[in-house]
């Protein structure tokens, strides 16, 4: 088996030295299992439920914590650098994905309150080599991609790539008689890195283009949860568009063979606008039109010891500023709708416009040590963050403030039976912000509230081991105290109902997960995960919009969190000549039943998806073809009722159907 290195503890050691639940996607494992969009890692990691809003933004729960459409739960990075939006971009010439589950707060600080997950980038070669390929599949899906890597000059390595993907969009709008998802999105990163006697510098380049249909049209109008379509009726042509770059500099310096110093210091922009029908009827009563801008600077300094000696260290400061801006505009008509010309008249719409412009500033110090004793290891962690933010809407004269500070400890122990095989225990606590956020009152009259932190503790048992050199099982029970929970929800102010943020109450966590692979040949990789996670209301009074009145929800059953999820894959290479090699990968994922809302009244039944790949590889060219969905399985990736939208109808967003794709490849 082959070891996996991950920097999960911000230093390079394996999966199986680390006490917590980590799971990594290598290179060519992201390749065969055709990974290209976020919501493929769900399929192949147990206990996380994860996929591409409507916005293309991500929806994201682990083990039970975070919630859709409110805050992530789980903080995305790209190169140790956290992603505030373009997490869902395709994940292209990449290293490996990273996937930490549990609090990651002590040494990646707020936002992480479920886990982390990890984009690393492929580093540029000491050696000239590059990479073409052209993909093409159904609904007219082509993916045109290229990678060129090596020396330039004077010890600078350099690796640029790009990749340009469109498709034809498979939800089709039967009010405009069109295919409403249709879209591209291309996207480009150069990596300079310098390495001296004692200093290496990298610094990363970042840029992606969006631009698409598919806004919040992907949602359609279902009569129940098991009512599945890949149609809309929407009057509005939907659109939505983004750009985004970004710069990272990362610069360390070995001051010996013990110490060595680690500056990143990083930019990000992001631009991004969408149109949606809000009413989601064949006529364009009631209109969304968005545009959220995006600039978040960061700086992070640490101080580690190399991890050679029984004693292994880090300290480290970070700073980070996070400015978005929110501009939104709800347009209704008026007129009288029997007349048709009335909807291409102007002056039959009036317009609501809201424009929530925040400042966020994270200040942390932290640090993180390990020490080895007999067959004993011993860890604690420490961050000390404070965080503030605040929300103005020059429109309306509104104003307000909010700060907090927290405390994130960890503490773990390890014990090593044998050299491959350890037991652990880990404490730890993580948190997601509190903040603010603008909302209408009774009175339809803009306001902003405050929602204070959610914050978790959790307790993981588990055990890591490596068995005749052929077989890795790594399993771990839970146990998380989830306080303050975050949802969308109605309220009654006045006797109407009104749509709010706030914290609901808490909950408690608990299941187990395992993971095991082996290779049961030299040909035959075997891998499969499967996972269970309750996730229990305590004493939480609730309006329940469905039935008109409160009612507790002690007992039952969280949002968004399957029953279980499980996987299976298989992996078979055989050399059919001396340069030439035959593979096919299967993979299959179980998810368990999801419930939609609070209440448990709505529920996404157990389902499965099965994909399948074959691909045949020389010394410098490879063809394949992979098929997803293989038998065109319907579900729904989120439900709404129609008494919590307030509405006549229910929204729910489908998965993918089935997708095919040939890809050819050719390496140099």
């Amino acid at each position: 088996m082959q070891e996996i290195v991950v920097t999960a503890r911000k230093r390079s050691e394996t999966i199986q030295e680390i006490p917590e639940s980590i799971v990594a996607l290598g290179a060519q494992e992201l390749i065969n299992a055709h990974v290209t969009k976020l919501d493929d890692l769900g399929g192949l990691i147990s206990n996380l439920n994860i996929t591409t809003r409507a916005d293309n933004t991500p929806d994201v729960v682990l083990r039970g914590v975070g919630s859709f459409g409110v805050v992530q739960g789980v903080g995305f990075y790209a190169d140790d650098v956290q992603l505030f939006d373009g997490q869902t971009v395709r994940p292209d010439d990449l290293e490996r994905i990273e996937v930490l589950k549990g609090p990651q707060g002590t040494l990646y600080g707020g936002s992480n309150i479920g886990g982390a997950i990890k984009y690393v980038t492929k580093m540029p070669t000491a050696d000239y080599e590059g990479q073409a390929s052209f993909e093409y599949g159904n609904y007219d899906t082509k993916t045109y991609s290229a990678a060129v890597s090596g020396p330039l000059a004077g010890g600078l390595l350099a690796r640029a790539s790009f990749y340009d993907t469109t498709t034809g969009g498979y939800i089709y709008d039967t009010s405009l008689n069109k295919t409403v998802d249709a879209g591209f999105e291309r996207g480009g990163r150069v990596t300079l890195s310098y390495s001296g006697d004692a200093t290496t510098a990298t610094l990363y380049l970042n840029g992606v283009w969006n631009r698409s249909g598919a806004g919040a049209s992907l949602y359609y109008t279902p009569s129940s949860t098991q009512d599945y379509s890949l149609n809309v009726a929407d009057g509005t042509q939907p659109d939505y568009s983004r750009s985004l770059y970004s710069a990272t500099l990362n610069v360390e310096h070995k001051f010996s063979d013990d110490l060595r110093l680690t500056s990143i210091s990083s930019y990000f922009h992001s631009n991004s606008s969408d149109v949606t029908d809000t009413d989601k009827g064949p006529r364009p009563f009631l209109t969304g039109y968005d545009t959220f801008r995006h600039d978040i600077w960061g700086q992070e300094m640490r101080l580690t010891s190399s991890g050679e000696g029984a004693l292994k260290w880090l300290v480290g400061a970070f700073g980070q500023g996070n400015d978005p801006e929110h501009l939104q505009t709800s347009r209704t008509f008026n007129g009288d709708p029997s007349n048709p010309a009335n909807f291409l008249d102007p002056t039959q719409f009036s317009d609501l416009t809201t424009d929530a412009v925040q400042r966020h500033n994270e200040y942390a110090g932290f640090a993180n040590a390990s020490y080895d004793w007999r067959r004993w290891t011993y860890e604690a962690g420490l961050r000390a963050d404070y965080n503030n933010s605040s929300m103005t809407d020059p429109l309306h004269g509104l104003i307000g403030e909010q700060h907090g500070t927290e405390i994130l400890p960890k503490v773990s122990a390890a014990y090593h039976l044998e050299k491959d095989l350890m037991l652990y225990g880990a404490i730890s606590r993580g948190f997601e912000p509190g903040d603010l956020v603008e909302e209408f009152d009774a009175g339809g009259n803009p306001i902003i509230k405050q929602y204070k932190p959610e914050t978790t503790w959790n307790y993981e048992l588990g055990i890591k081991s490596t068995l005749f050199d052929r077989v890795r099982f790594n399993a771990a029970v839970f146990y998380i105290d989830y306080r303050d929970r975050l949802f969308q929800t109605n309220v009654l102010q006045a006797g109407t109902l009104v749509g709010v943020t706030q914290n609901i109450g808490s909950s408690h966590n608990y299941g187990a997960e395992f993971d095991l692979s082996t290779r049961l040949t030299r040909e035959l990789l075997v891998s499969g995960s499967f996972g269970v996670t309750k996730a229990i209301w305590n004493n939480v009074a609730y309006l329940d919009s469905d039935l008109g009145q409160s009612t507790n929800l002690q007992g039952r059953t969280a949002p968004f969190t399957p029953e279980y999820q499980g996987s299976l894959s298989l992996d078979w290479s055989h050399h059919v000549t001396e340069g030439m090699k035959f593979g096919a990968r299967a993979d299959v994922s179980l998810v368990g039943r999801e419930y939609w809302d609070v209440t448990d009244h709505y529920s996404q039944l157990a389902y499965q998806l099965v994909n399948l790949g074959l691909r045949l590889e020389g010394r410098q060219w490879t063809v394949g073809g992979h098929v997803s969905n293989v038998f065109d399985k319907r579900y729904n990736t989120t439900f709404i009722s129609a008494a919590e939208l307030q509405a006549p109808y229910n929204v729910a967003g489908i998965g993918r159907p089935r997708l095919w794709t040939i890809t050819l490849s050719y390496r140099w």
